[in-house]
């Protein structure tokens, strides 16, 4: 009985986004405050009723209730209860509704944090969110109904999928779908804007946080994708240009755009023409990704909720929402121009070229995702698009993006002083040269021409925002305040943009060393044999026996030695599961600041002999240190203290 009122719960909820979209129409007729009323009654509303919807399903796979179809797909009796609670989205229907579950409460949150806005502009939002909500909710009640009933009840289920039989499954899809669905706030603000043919920088500066908040859940999403391949898979790579991958790194890389396109906005008011399109192409992208990871139209192996005819659907309305307001953009955009003067020299052009970048970017990942389905369609023959075009795609055009990350910096708006940028960055990028060259010819004994460019681009950006944040810490001292009080007064935006690109630096290193110098040895190893991997050493002692609740597992146990001493023991495994009968492959890992011995269990050749690979891969933890240094400055760009330095005013 519980289930079917989670199932009433999803069609009111269904009926409350209706209503909440047609309050659009009533402009005239109703008055402000009442259409801001009905908006916010009916987004809190069906907020909670999917809120009680999902909570009912996790109920159901908490208490092994096989006769709902889709728990009965996903779970086990034997399945730990943390995975049968994060099986909810395991699969296709429970991630629809979890990605409804999200967009209904950043509906609710903008309704709610945003009471210096105009609230003709937020009832336009939330309606039009209203409609967004009502396309998903119709598709799960019609297509993707996690509530339907299988007859026979089975009397177990077929157990959750095992790669997803993870910690990484738990925390990883929530924070990518907070981050997927809230590129679609700037995209209901920019059909708002266009609707009503004006702007005002207050807005925008509104508009920044919400930009910030999605664009850092992205971050988390991605890195924490990224994470949990390189310790899932047992392949030891963190990244492998997937089409899931691109489908989450491409609105990654077009809400980044767009975040550095909003500061000129702010500023100067110029670009917002660009910054609504970009707005509508970042939650196009992310309805995109959402269409191919679903489709099953292009082979991915993180893709878990594969379904084409439905996926058929989530195309459909793609279309829909890229057509009609591309649409919209194009018939409306004329009105938002507002033209102010910029030099070549200026930070407005710096920003400008940075954006043109990413997009371009953008684009030749796009096209390098759906080439293999376009070729296809076309009848021109299987192709597959594989890490050498996306790598050497990816590093030619970011290359000249870290580039003008430094100068951008100590730029100006209007026009710059070069003098004033070179006296202050002279001497950072003649010493970044040095570094560089020192740590490749003499730490790592070699002079790759890539890696170097690399590295001396990370160095110089890093030293470049440290120095920024000296000098702007410099200029907060009066009266000798403490430097916690200093910091504080520090506006919020120069430590949220000066600490992401510090993170960024960072993260090159990490890619750029651990890329080019790991060391792999895939092997055939033999109880009591040893292996040298750069100065470690390490034996494989045998191999153990181990159940578990829905697997079984053979364990390896590996001795490392430093000089002849102990040092830790690795213990990879190789997990058959219960009823799938899926192998699956645990690597151990042992993380340092600057290393990581990395050793994973492969096939057993005989009685006391197995493939084993090990890796030695120096700074991979900075992929890590980099990510949480952008979560860093996003958290300056949401809450910390903001200091508008030129007065708002009206665009128009």
């Amino acid at each position: 009985m519980i289930n079917e009122i989670g199932n009433i719960f999803l069609s009111i909820s269904a009926t409350l986004s209706l209503c909440m979209f047609s309050v659009i129409f009533f402009r005239n007729s109703l008055a402000t405050n009442i259409r801001f009323n009905f908006c916010k009654f009916f987004s809190i509303s069906t907020s909670i009723l999917i809120i009680l919807s999902f909570l009912i399903l996790a109920y159901a796979f908490l208490i092994d209730d096989f006769s709902l179809r889709y728990v009965a797909n996903n779970s086990n009796i034997d399945l730990e209860n943390i995975y049968k609670f994060s099986a909810v989205w395991g699969a296709h229907e429970g991630s629809i509704l979890l990605w409804v579950l999200v967009m209904s409460i950043w509906c609710s949150l903008i309704i709610l944090l945003s009471k210096n806005m105009p609230k003709t502009i937020i009832i336009d939002m939330i309606s039009i969110m209203g409609l967004l909500l009502l396309f998903f909710l119709v598709f799960i009640l019609f297509s993707s109904n996690p509530f339907d009933r299988v007859f026979p009840v089975p009397l177990n289920g077929r157990d959750l999928n095992p790669l997803l039989q993870d910690p990484g499954l738990i925390i990883h899809p929530p924070m990518l779908y907070i981050g997927y669905v809230g590129t679609s706030v700037p995209f209901v603000f920019a059909i708002s804007v266009l609707m009503n043919g004006s702007i005002k920088l207050e807005w925008i500066a509104w508009l920044r946080k919400w930009v910030i908040a999605s664009w850092m859940f992205l971050t988390i999403g991605i890195s924490l994708g990224s994470w949990w391949a390189y310790h899932e898979l047992g392949w030891g790579g963190w990244w492998f240009w997937d089409p899931v991958e691109n489908a989450s790194f491409m609105p990654w890389l077009a809400i980044t755009a767009l975040l550095h396109s909003l500061i000129v906005s702010e500023k100067r008011g110029i670009f917002i023409n660009w910054s609504i399109l970009l707005s509508i192409l970042t939650f196009s992208l992310s309805l995109l990704g959402t269409f191919l990871v679903r489709s099953g139209i292009l082979v991915s192996v993180h893709a878990f909720a594969n379904d084409p005819e439905r996926g058929l659907y989530i195309l459909l309305f793609l279309t829909l929402i890229i057509g009609s307001s591309l649409t919209l953009y194009f018939l409306k955009s004329h009105v938002l121009v507002f033209k102010k003067q910029y030099s070549v020299s200026s930070k407005e052009f710096a920003l400008l070229l940075n954006n043109l970048f990413l997009t371009i970017t953008t684009f030749a990942i796009l096209l390098g995702t759906l080439y293999p389905l376009i070729s296809s369609s076309l009848d021109l023959g299987k192709i597959s698009v594989g890490a050498p075009y996306f790598n050497f795609i990816f590093s030619a055009l970011m290359l000249p993006i870290v580039f003008l990350m430094s100068p951008a910096i100590y730029s100006s708006w209007k026009k710059t002083n070069y003098k004033s940028i070179t006296k202050k960055l002279g001497f950072i990028l003649f010493y970044s040269l040095i570094l560089a060259y020192i740590v490749l010819n003499i730490y790592f004994e070699t002079d790759i021409f890539v890696v170097f460019l690399a590295m001396f681009l990370a160095i110089f950006t890093i030293f470049s925002s440290l120095l920024k944040i000296y000098q702007v810490s410099k200029i907060s001292k009066i009266n000798n305040r403490k430097i916690l009080e200093k910091i504080l007064n520090i506006p919020s935006s120069s430590f949220s943009n000066l600490f992401s690109h510090i993170g960024i630096g960072i993260l090159i290193i990490g890619i750029t060393i651990s890329n080019y110098y790991s060391v792999q040895k895939e092997i055939i190893m033999q109880k009591n044999s040893e292996v040298i991997i750069k100065n470690i050493s390490i034996k494989f002692v045998g191999v153990q026996n181990k159940l578990s609740n829905n697997y079984s597992s053979q364990v390896g146990i590996f001795d490392a030695y430093v000089d002849n001493n102990y040092f830790i023991s690795f213990f990879p495994e190789k997990r058959t599961y219960n009823i799938q009968k899926n192998i699956m492959t645990e690597a151990a890992i042992d993380s340092s600041l600057f290393r990581d011995i990395y050793v994973a269990l492969g096939e057993n050749v005989s009685k006391d002999s197995w493939v084993v690979r090990i890796y030695y891969k120096p700074y991979i933890q900075f992929l890590w240190y980099g990510v949480g240094l952008m979560i860093l400055g996003g958290l300056f760009g949401i809450f910390g203290r903001r200091k508008i330095e030129n007065k708002l005013a009206n665009v128009l």
